[in-house]
């Protein structure tokens, strides 16, 4: 029989998941625009830039789970932590396109302390508050999905709106005009937030007297794991794989949009799928759907254009999945092993994962691809690009085929 499908109302979901929109127009600009910008446009040195975001990546993977703690430690103090995240997150990043003459290289580190952080003061408390938000499990899902779908609505204005604006204005005016609409965007969304969160009705600690048992996120984590080391060997190597594998450098912001725009109706779906039919279900039919669809990138070539926005497409729908459900089933894990009193350190937790993921992936990927000979943007041998290939997208099936069968043991034992 279908679940019963019960929760918070539509608009309810808006008014808490809005504040995700310039979140992510912000993300964009600390992990991509502004590393190249520096390189390209203020001339800093790629082995000085490297190292100097070598540490920048340590300390933004560590600072989460101390946001965590911080938020469990005071839960009362949630929203204020939102705001301060706020002021630095506009602070930095606007900081980060108008450096001044010089050190340019420690003026882009500190502002990228500034961006970093604030970003996760709000994202691992954005998504606490999802979490703790009392309503049917089922629904969870709604939640997350709100929260994601307009997370990918800014992300794509973050692509989109550099590329549109740089021919005419030049790129660091182009970049301005971002930092300038996540300062707009979060005047507008921090206020209906506020609003949001002051009526909501929110689970903030344990019910006393019961036991908490976290035994079953060990396992959520451990598959969360898996699915997010599979999707950041692809992250990692996008670039080599569109410039050097299928030659077609000048069509690298066309099939990033495919990608992210097919992930929005992919959140949409997987979310009512999951309140209907449970989010571990749903999962592990996108999990499926999506080694089906990312086989395909095991035969690119030179040439192989179609093929790829094929695989964009499947795979932009399912990332929807992975965005929307993996939050929802941590919501869900918390409210069943009582644990409210750990729910910010839980999501933050697994914003830890995914940051571990991205920093693990390039400390295997890049010194292997180095060791068997490929060059990026230079004439490779026929076996460096089968490197390529392999990293690129066997072993993230094979990653995501072990996800989906510990998945699907956990699930049959009860444990997710």
């Amino acid at each position: 029989m279908p679940r019963p499908v019960s929760g918070p109302a539509r608009f309810d979901c808006l008014t808490y998941g809005a504040l995700a929109a310039p979140l992510a127009v912000g993300g964009l600009p600390i992990y991509i625009h502004a590393p190249d910008y520096y390189a390209a446009e203020m001339g800093v040195g790629l082995a000085a830039l490297g190292a100097v975001l070598g540490v920048l990546r340590i300390i933004d993977a560590v600072q989460d789970p101390v946001v965590g703690w911080a938020g469990d430690c005071w839960p009362g103090r949630r929203p204020a932590m939102i705001l301060l995240g706020a002021v630095l997150l506009s602070v930095g990043v606007a900081g980060l396109f108008l450096p001044p003459a010089a050190p340019v290289l420690i003026w882009f580190a500190a502002m990228m302390v500034l961006a970093s952080f604030g970003h996760s003061l709000i994202s691992v408390n954005l998504m606490t508050f999802g979490g703790l938000w009392r309503s049917d499990p089922a629904a969870k899902a709604r939640i997350s999905g709100t929260r994601e779908g307009l997370g990918l609505i800014g992300l794509i204005i973050a692509v989109a709106l550099p590329a549109l604006l740089a021919p005419g204005m030049g790129r660091g005016a182009a970049l301005l005009a971002l930092a300038a609409v996540l300062i707009m965007g979060l005047a507008a969304t921090i206020p209906l937030f506020l609003r949001w969160q002051q009526s909501a009705r929110l689970e903030l600690s344990r019910v006393p007297g019961q036991p908490v048992d976290l035994r079953s996120l060990i396992g959520f984590f451990a598959v969360a794991a898996l699915v997010l080391l599979s999707a950041a060997f692809p992250a990692a190597l996008i670039l080599m794989v569109v410039r050097d594998l299928l030659r077609a450098e000048a069509l690298t912001g066309a099939f990033l949009l495919t990608y992210f725009i097919a992930a929005l109706p992919g959140a949409a779906l997987s979310a009512w799928l999951a309140e209907r039919h449970g989010a571990t279900r749903i999962w592990v039919a996108a999990l499926c759907l999506s080694i089906l669809g990312f086989s395909g990138a095991l035969g690119l070539g030179d040439g192989t254009v179609g093929l790829f926005f094929l695989v964009c497409i499947v795979t932009g729908l399912t990332f929807g999945a992975d965005l929307v459900l993996p939050p929802a089933i941590l919501s869900e894990r918390l409210g069943a092993a009582n644990a409210a009193g750990a729910a910010t350190r839980a999501h933050a937790g697994l914003a830890f994962l995914t940051k571990a993921a991205l920093a693990l992936s390039g400390a295997i990927a890049l010194p292997l691809l180095a060791q068997i000979g490929f060059r990026p943007a230079a004439q490779n041998s026929e076996q460096a690009l089968d490197a390529l290939r392999w990293l690129y997208a066997l072993l993230p099936l094979c990653l995501r085929a072990l996800a989906i069968g510990l998945l699907i043991y956990l699930h049959r034992k009860g444990r997710m």
